[in-house]
Formats: C-alpha cells, sequence, structure tokens
C-alpha cells in the first residue's frame, strides 16, 4: 500500500509539474509580445518586468519540485567524484558574485562511486547553490572530498563501512541553532527573496538516499559544513 501510495504521488507530482509548465509557457508567450509593444508606458513595462519575474520563478518552483519525483528507473554508473565535481565547476560560475572563491580539494586515489549521474549532480549542485546563497560577496567555498571509513551504516546499499565524503564548506553567518531542526524541511529557507523556495536542501538530502547515502551538517558563525556521504565501491582494508 505504502509502495502504490508513492507511486500515485510521484504520478500526481509529475502530471501537475507538467500542465502547470504548459500554463506558463503561454503566459511567458503573451508577456514576451506585450514587453515588445512600443505604445506601452513605462509604468506597464515595468508592470510587465515584475509579471515575467514572477513567472520565471514559478517556473523554476515547478522544475524543481518535479525533480524530487522519484524516476522510473535510476542509471548506474561508476564515477570517479573528483572528476565528475572538476566537470561541475563551470557550472557553478552562475551562483555567486564575482569575487567569491570556489575551490576544489580532491584527495588522490579516490574510490569511485556507484551513483545515477543526473540525481548526483543536481544534488551537488543544490550544495553548492546553497553555500553559495549563504556566503558574502568576496566570500570562499571549499569542496572537499576524501574517502571515509566507518562503521555506521546510513543505508542497506552499503554495508562495507567504506564512503566517499564531499563537503561544501562556507564562511557565512552560519545557520542559527533555533532553525538547525528544519533545514531539511521542505520550504523552509532562511531567505526572505521571493525567490527562495526552500528546496534545495529538501532535494540533495532526497538524491543522497536515493543513491543509498545521507547529509550531514555542522554550522557555527563562520563555517557551515554540509558533507554528503556516499557508498563507495571498494571494501574496506
Amino acid at each position: 500500500m505504502q509502495i502504490e501510495r508513492s507511486d500515485f504521488q510521484d504520478q500526481l507530482m509529475r502530471g501537475l509539474t507538467h500542465r502547470m509548465n504548459n500554463i506558463l509557457a503561454v503566459f511567458h508567450g503573451h508577456v514576451g509580445i506585450l514587453l515588445d509593444d512600443k505604445r506601452l508606458s513605462p509604468d506597464a513595462l515595468d508592470a510587465l518586468h515584475l509579471l515575467k519575474k514572477g513567472a520565471q520563478s514559478a517556473t523554476e518552483l515547478m522544475n524543481r519540485a518535479h525533480s524530487i519525483v522519484r524516476p522510473p528507473a535510476l542509471v548506474w554508473r561508476e564515477i570517479d567524484l573528483g572528476e565528475f565535481v572538476r566537470l561541475l565547476r563551470p557550472g557553478f560560475a552562475s551562483m555567486h558574485g564575482p569575487n567569491t572563491i570556489i575551490e576544489i580539494d580532491a584527495a588522490p586515489d579516490l574510490p569511485r562511486v556507484w551513483a545515477d549521474a543526473k540525481r548526483l549532480r543536481i544534488a551537488i549542485f543544490e550544495l553548492v547553490r546553497n553555500a553559495c546563497e549563504a556566503t558574502v560577496e568576496g566570500g570562499r567555498i571549499q569542496i572537499q572530498l576524501q574517502a571515509e571509513q566507518t562503521g555506521r551504516v546510513f543505508s542497506a546499499a552499503s554495508q562495507s563501512g567504506c564512503w566517499v565524503s564531499l563537503k561544501v564548506i562556507d564562511n557565512g553567518l552560519g545557520v542559527p541553532i533555533e532553525s538547525q531542526g528544519k533545514i531539511f524541511a521542505p520550504f523552509f529557507s532562511l531567505k526572505h527573496e521571493s525567490s527562495a523556495f526552500g528546496l534545495g536542501l529538501t532535494v540533495a538530502l532526497g538524491f543522497a538516499e536515493q543513491l543509498g547515502g545521507t547529509i550531514r551538517y555542522q554550522s557555527e558563525r563562520g563555517r557551515t559544513q554540509f558533507e554528503m556521504l556516499l557508498p563507495s565501491r571498494r571494501s574496506p582494508r
């Protein structure tokens, strides 16, 4: 019954986001036509630009909500996580200001992980996006990758106790103590902008768990660390 309910919820979300994106596509098209009308007053153009911005935010929200839905099947393959993150680095540039520094430090001879590349990519992007949004202009973000052995088992997907750790560390203000129990909750956000959906960490944690891992974090003023642990393909020595 639980599986059937989950399948129904996934189908409902797919259908909802598909229909909403179709509606928003019409909205985008007509706003674009109106913006080309040279007869409109400056006040009317300003209002249309606000409508366009709101529609773009709604489209992004639909796309990020859709990403939570479980795919029909994950495409599993071995991934060199250090190389994978380096290839993603150009995409990080759009998330931070010109004076923010992102450093990648990958330990040599990392064991490979067994994962779905699409889900893994989104999870990493959400963690980096979260760090960029928390870091003040001119801040510093570190991405550290290393192997970790622990007797703790986070998922039945890995019983070896050998993991690959990906840490995203920022030097922002940190997560207030009263909010630390809520940060993975859907739609919870410490940001007050209208574009803050509060889905990034929810998506990242969900994907990490689908891949057999987890996310844990530590936060204090000036240093916040989110660590994604994924089961490796190497048995501990």
